[in-house]
């Protein structure tokens, strides 16, 4: 399928905000403590939420009898 913005040489807005902070950011790459920590537990959750957990089987009074 052919993308009309590229076939008409079209671009994209981006705004100056949005400029700076892509400079910002490869100026800065070094993180905070606080952004790793940040980055950390976003990503557990992602592995959490992608990956199938097995429930486990609720075992009752009467399964040892």
């Amino acid at each position: 399928m052919i993308n009309i913005r590229e076939f008409l040489g079209l671009g994209y807005y981006v705004s100056e905000l949005d400029n700076f902070l892509v400079e910002f950011d490869k100026n800065h790459t070094k993180l905070s403590a606080s952004q790793r920590k940040e980055i950390d537990k976003y990503n557990r959750i992602y592995v959490l939420r992608d990956t199938p957990h097995k429930p486990e089987t609720q075992k009752t009074l009467w399964d040892q009898f």
